[in-house]
């Protein structure tokens, strides 16, 4: 496979493998427009930039194709590398099927925005064949391979900023005639501070994660050891303030927290800019889902491919297309997977999806520590500054935040959602256990 991402392609690829623009945070708006604004300022700092530190310094020593499956294997041994790709790979399964969903959604609402009223949320088989829209013509640019992927994204990059970039731009003038209102009141709900925060950090615990998924394609990267780097750096004030000052403008604009439902941007924009700078932001949100799902291919697939490698999954998911050198067969299966899970959306199945996240990335960042004390020599072109001081901070920094919010969500749900999470993890040790005999083959 080519190495033909540059930075830009990079940068906007990882753009839409975390983020995709402010679409997905109404839920955190809902808490009160106070505990919104903190959340969104906090977590990058304990989340995020931790996370693209350490995919800055392993996407640069070890750049190969199979990214965070590759440095978990190397530093703990193979299980675990299969732990934290299988893992990963189940967590797109829901994730990735989102996205066809959320284009139908959007897409109704922009027909009737343009005055086209629409069946879908009518007809779930309509609902789902409409979203085969999205599917078909974006697996089939997969298939062409990871240039026209990445040229696509910064397209899609592109359009996404405009509409935002008005937005902040007009509605600038109403938070600072009401700056007050920005933080005020903190919470919605009148419930406890610490329990309204507890209920959102997972919300907004998913609309940052995944620094580390284009890894997995480093094997396509140009000049990888400083390409990496450079996108990440790029990135995480990017997403962080795509995501506050639209939220700074919508909470002044859209008072009440209670209509921060899906497709409450329509509305901010609309009431900000006129009926225009509403439909533009409608026809966004349908530009948002294609480009996640359109990247989230890209960045999923490479995760069967590279198992099926060592060994522990079916060796049909190696093939390459004789023309553009890409694992075709890895790409379908996924995208009959997102196919087949789109009928339904799993919203609900957030928790899952950001334990299931967190299982690996805590496998990356013990790999992390563990390829420092083991290969010190190993050159790091991009290297976690402050010594081991600053190594142990990106480790603990995620580490704490994932043992709160699991806890405030126990607290919150019940041992319901204790055993749905442990049942999620669970199917790792058994996927590897069932592919052993597999396994021995391919030593023989």
């Amino acid at each position: 496979m080519k190495r033909s991402l540059g930075v830009l392609p990079l940068l906007a690829a990882i753009y839409f493998c975390v983020s995709g623009g402010a679409f997905g945070l109404e839920p955190v708006v809902q808490l009160g427009p106070g505990m919104a604004i903190l959340l969104i300022v906090l977590t990058p700092l304990i989340w995020s930039a931790p996370a693209a530190l350490m995919t800055a310094e392993l996407a640069g020593a070890m750049p190969e194709e199979g990214g965070y499956v590759i440095w978990v294997k190397r530093a703990l041994g193979k299980p675990w590398g299969f732990l934290c790709g299988w893992w990963t790979w189940v967590y797109t399964w829901v994730d990735v099927a989102i996205y066809p969903t959320l284009f139908v959604a959007y897409l109704g609402r922009f027909l009737a925005l343009i005055g086209y009223s629409t069946a879908f949320d009518q007809n779930p088989w309509l609902k789902w064949a409409v979203g085969l829209l999205l599917i078909v013509p974006f697996t089939a640019m997969n298939l062409r391979g990871t240039k026209l992927v990445g040229e696509t994204s910064v397209t899609f990059f592109a359009v996404l900023l405009i509409p935002f970039i008005f937005l902040i731009g007009i509605g600038a003038a109403r938070v600072f005639a009401h700056p007050e209102w920005t933080v005020h009141p903190f919470t919605a709900s009148g419930g406890s501070s610490s329990g309204v925060f507890g209920i959102g950090l997972f919300a907004v615990m998913w609309n940052y994660l995944g620094w580390d998924s284009m890894s997995t394609v480093a094997g396509e990267v140009k000049n990888p050891t400083t390409t990496f780097p450079k996108a990440l750096a790029l990135g995480v004030p990017i997403v962080t303030l795509g995501y506050l000052l639209p939220v700074l403008v919508g909470v002044v604009v859209l008072r009440n927290s209670g209509s921060w439902d899906e497709g409450a941007w329509v509305q901010v924009a609309t009431a900000v800019g006129g009926k225009w700078l509403g439909i533009f932001m409608g026809a966004v949100g349908i530009v948002s889902s294609a480009g996640q799902f359109c990247v989230m291919l890209l960045a999923g697939s490479r995760i069967p491919f590279v198992l099926a490698s060592e060994g522990c999954l079916p060796t049909a998911l190696t093939r390459l297309h004789p023309r553009y050198g890409t694992p075709w067969s890895a790409i379908l299966i996924s995208a009959i997977l997102y196919t087949a899970l789109s009928f339904e959306s799993f919203k609900d199945l957030a928790v899952v999806d950001v334990v299931l996240y967190s299982g690996g990335l805590m496998l990356e960042l013990i790999a992390l520590a563990v390829l420092r004390m083991k290969e010190p020599q190993l050159a790091r072109p991009f290297k976690i500054p402050g010594g081991w001081p600053g190594v142990c901070l990106v480790v603990f920094s995620p580490t704490a935040l994932i043992v709160f919010a699991c806890y405030s969500r126990i607290h919150e749900k019940g041992m319901v959602a204790v055993w749905t999470c442990l049942a999620a993890l669970a199917t790792g040790p058994i996927v590897w256990l069932l592919t052993s005999k597999q396994r021995s083959r391919t030593l023989t």
